[in-house]
Formats: structure tokens, sequence, C-alpha cells
């Protein structure tokens, strides 16, 4: 069975990008592009496609491109295309549960994240079929869709529709668990109040419970933590602000104090991280991925390697690699990113850094 698809973009490059990953799916057509609001609008009522990648925080704020899209379309259409969120980032990620879409994703798009989303529809429409799909490195495949597909399995019968999905409940409990862990531990006392954080978010999908069985969880959750900390947390108190990132690997949601991740290694379609402790942890998100989300004393040294420059011990230009604090650990940089090494060079190094 055939299936149509439109793209709703500020950003060309991004556009041709992730066109190119749809692609890959021998069953899908594209319909059409847009790059802003209006255009959108008239894209999808005039070519009734069946799903939408969307961008809903646009680089061009003109583009006007939001989740208020979804709303307009209720004025003219009893059922909306399938929408799949494409983002640069996850700031919209909370807000897009109230609106039922099927998926919120990040750039660029991982081609195995998207089948994973089909894979999470097909397990809840017995017409839809995912077709032949190529060109996928073999190695990533196996060791990506063996995490996720022993969890979500394509040939499972669709359960039962629920008012609410008890796994979705389950995942909250264990998320207000580790929060609660997470404060015993913390040398700051966080005040907040986790029922009223959670309650937001069962609140919004007990009326939806199709978003609770197809959506991608870890863009939401990181989002639920950031959302937490900023509207139930003191203000006026740099103590408070904790500088955060939530990793999700087979159902256990780890909470990193960034300042403790020493460098990070891409490996495939997921990155290894690797913490002052050696202690090493595996995400799945590309190293691209944490390349646009790290803050700026994460430099990228390597098509392999990303490092916190606070870490670095020693520097050795002769042999292109970089000396870990109190590990044997040694990175190699490259080449093509010498201006990033010229920027830890000169931030660490100071005055007494000279280029030779």
């Amino acid at each position: 069975m055939s299936y149509s698809y439109v793209i709703v973009d500020d950003d060309s490059k991004s556009m041709l990008k992730t066109q190119s990953v749809m692609e890959m799916f021998s069953n899908f057509e594209l319909l059409g592009t847009a790059t802003s609001y209006t255009a959108g609008l008239d894209l999808i009522l005039d070519k009734t496609p069946d799903f939408v990648l969307l961008e809903v925080n646009p680089q061009d704020r003109e583009s006007k491109l939001s989740l208020q899209l979804l709303s307009e379309l209720h004025r003219y259409l009893k059922k909306l295309p399938h929408i799949i969120i494409v983002s640069h980032d996850q700031s919209e990620a909370f807000e897009a549960i109230k609106h039922n879409v099927l998926d919120y994703l990040i750039k660029p798009i991982a081609p195995l994240e998207i089948k994973k989303t089909f894979l999470r529809f097909e397990k809840n429409s017995e017409s839809f079929e995912l077709g032949e799909f190529k060109r996928i490195n073999s190695s990533a495949k196996n060791h990506e869709e063996k995490a996720t597909l022993d969890l979500i399995s394509p040939t499972e019968e669709a359960a039962p529709e629920e008012t609410f999905s008890e796994s979705i409940q389950k995942e909250l409990v264990e998320l207000k668990q580790t929060l609660k862990q997470f404060i015993k531990e913390s040398d700051t006392a966080l005040k907040i109040d986790l029922d009223e954080v959670i309650s937001k978010v069962t609140d919004a999908l007990k009326d939806q419970p199709s978003v609770a069985n197809e959506m991608d969880w870890s863009p939401i959750l990181n989002q639920l933590q950031n959302f937490s900390q900023s509207t139930f947390s003191p203000e006026g108190t740099e103590k408070n602000k904790r500088n955060l990132i939530c990793i999700k690997s087979y159902g256990d949601y780890r909470f990193l104090e960034l300042d403790d991740i020493a460098f990070l290694q891409a490996d495939n379609n997921s990155t290894d991280i690797t913490l002052k402790n050696g202690e090493q942890l595996t995400a799945f998100k590309t190293l691209k991925y944490f390349e646009e989300n790290l803050p700026g004393n994460f430099y990228r040294i390597h098509n392999s390697y990303i490092v916190n420059k606070d870490y670095i011990s020693r520097i050795h230009t002769g042999n292109s690699i970089c000396y870990i604090k109190n590990t044997k650990h040694q990175i190699p940089y490259s080449k093509g990113f010498k201006d990033n090494l010229d920027l830890i060079l000169s931030d660490l190094a100071g005055s007494e850094f000279r280029e030779n």
C-alpha cells in the first residue's frame, strides 16, 4: 500500500535531507513542499497527504511555522493527516503532546528513527505496510534496531485501546522515582512538585491513547525535565540551576551532569559517553545531535569525537592527540576541526598560546 506525504520546513537544506531519508521508503510518495505557514496550510488542504513532516520552531520567524498550523487544519478537515514534527530542537516537544502528533524527531533525522516511527504506527494500523527499507548500513541497523525492536515488535497484535496507556503510566512513574532519587542525592534541594509535573503530562494524554502508544518519548522527557525545573524551582539562586542531560537506554532514564562528561565517541547511529570517573554509557543519538545541543565547553575535534575542554590535560600537536585528565584515554583530532582546536588552545593557554 502506498502513502503520500508533504514536507513543511523553512530550511531548504534541511528539507532536502529529510526528503532524502524518506526516499529510502519505496511506498512513500512526496506530493510537495512548503516553506511557510500559509503555503503549508494550502499545500495540505490541496493535496490531502497521509503524512505531514512539519517544522514548528523555524529559524526564519517570518515563515510563522508553529503548532498553530494544526489548530488551523481542524477548521477545515474532519480527520487530520498523521503529523510528524521534524525540528532542529526539542523546545516544542512538551506542547506537541497536546496536539496528538505521531512523533517528534530532532534534525538531522536518522533513517532508523523515522523507521521506528512507522513501526509504531504499523503496530496500531493493520493496513500499514512499511515497504522496502534501502541503503541502510547493516551494522547501524543491527545495533539500533535490536535496542528498539526488542521492545516494539511489528509482529505483535495491537493491544486493545485503553482510556490511558498503562505502559506510559509505568514510564512516568519510573521517571518520577528517578527524579526523586536524583533530588535526594543532589547537593541542591530542588523544590519541584513532581506530582503536578507528572499530572500535566497525564492530563494531556488521557484523551489521546494513540499518542501514548506511538510517541517517541526521549525528547518529551528532556523537555519535561527542563519544564519542571523552570516552573517549580525557586528563582534567584544560581545554585538551583542544574546543567543536566537525560539519557534513555532500554527503559532506563539516566540524568547526567554535563560537567561530569569527559568526552563522547560516535558509534554508527549511537554515541558512547565517557564520564570523568571512567564510566561509559550508550545513547541512541548521533554525535551530530550532541554537537548541536551541548554547551560551549564541548568541542568537536574529530569526525568521531566531541571533548569537554575542561578535561583536556595535554595536547600533542605532533601526534594530533588530546589527553584526558586522570585517565589513559588519548583522543585523536583532525585537521578538519583545527579551528575548534585553536579555540581550545587559546582558552586553556590564554596569552601564552602562540601559533607557530
